[in-house]
């Protein structure tokens, strides 16, 4: 039986197709519905902090600027995701915003959360547009301690 579903989205062409794929089978199986979304990590080179002319204070206004950005735009990203779920399932739907390394933050709350079903898209907004499996949902699948639904 699928019980919770977690459906990660970027606002990609293919994740979106994700979201709706994993939103049928929500509604299908009347199954939880997790959506999420991860903010990668940027590390500011350890080389450039070392720069004289750059002031502590403004590396972390740089970072703390970023981080709200960031956070915003996640936060329109799972609305979106939301709103086009739930035109096609009418259960419960939780958005979750993720932090770090995309496939490592995914895999992290599949277990927390003892998902049934991981539903990935083929390719996200990556720089690496010409691979045919994109290298989080690659490593998702590889490492998943449950099923994934690869989506092209």
């Amino acid at each position: 039986m699928i019980n919770k579903i977690l459906v990660a989205t970027d606002s990609s062409a293919a994740s979106n197709r994700a979201v709706e794929m994993a939103a049928q089978m929500a509604e299908q199986y009347d199954s939880e519905l997790h959506i999420i979304h991860v903010i990668r990590d940027m590390q500011i080179p350890f080389e450039i902090k070392e720069i004289p002319e750059l002031e502590p204070q403004a590396l972390e206004s740089f970072h703390n600027a970023r981080e709200e950005v960031m956070r915003k735009i996640a936060e329109s990203v799972l609305r979106l995701a939301k709103e086009k779920a739930g035109k096609v399932s009418a259960g419960k739907i939780q958005t979750v915003i993720g932090a770090g390394d995309p496939a490592t933050s995914i895999l992290d709350l599949a277990r927390r959360q003892k998902v049934d079903l991981i539903v990935i898209g083929t390719r996200g907004l990556g720089k690496l547009k010409g691979q045919i499996l994109g290298s989080v949902s690659r490593k998702v699948s590889n490492n998943a301690e449950t099923s994934c639904l690869i989506v092209r």
